[in-house]
């Protein structure tokens, strides 16, 4: 199951409490690239949050891990998780290949 959580800092975010745990937030994250939970983060534009990509087996698989980030267990950042799925309506959008005409050089 593919996922995107969006994280940014909360306004009373304690910038000392982020440095402390800054090791242990990127170890975990580490972790997850390790395991295959993380297939990608980004940083927000600004430096203001961050972007991880996730590929878990179940939603609560995905939501466990986001939940056992140093930085979100400590309250110091807000989370938007999507799940998603591929987008199925190409098919509708855009006209098959004619696959009956077969040119000869």
């Amino acid at each position: 199951m593919k996922s995107i959580a969006i994280f940014t800092r909360r306004p009373d975010a304690s910038g000392d409490v982020l440095s402390k745990l800054a090791k242990a937030e990127a170890d975990a994250v580490w972790r997850g690239f390790a395991t295959g939970h993380v297939r990608s983060a980004h940083m927000l534009e600004g430096g203001r949050g961050a972007i991880l990509e996730l590929e878990t087996t179940s939603v609560e698989e995905a939501t466990e891990f986001v939940e056992r980030l140093p930085y979100v267990e400590h309250g110091l950042l807000n989370v938007v998780h999507h799940f998603v799925k591929p987008f199925a309506g190409f098919a509708s959008l855009v006209k098959p290949p004619d696959t009956t005409t077969v040119e000869r050089s």
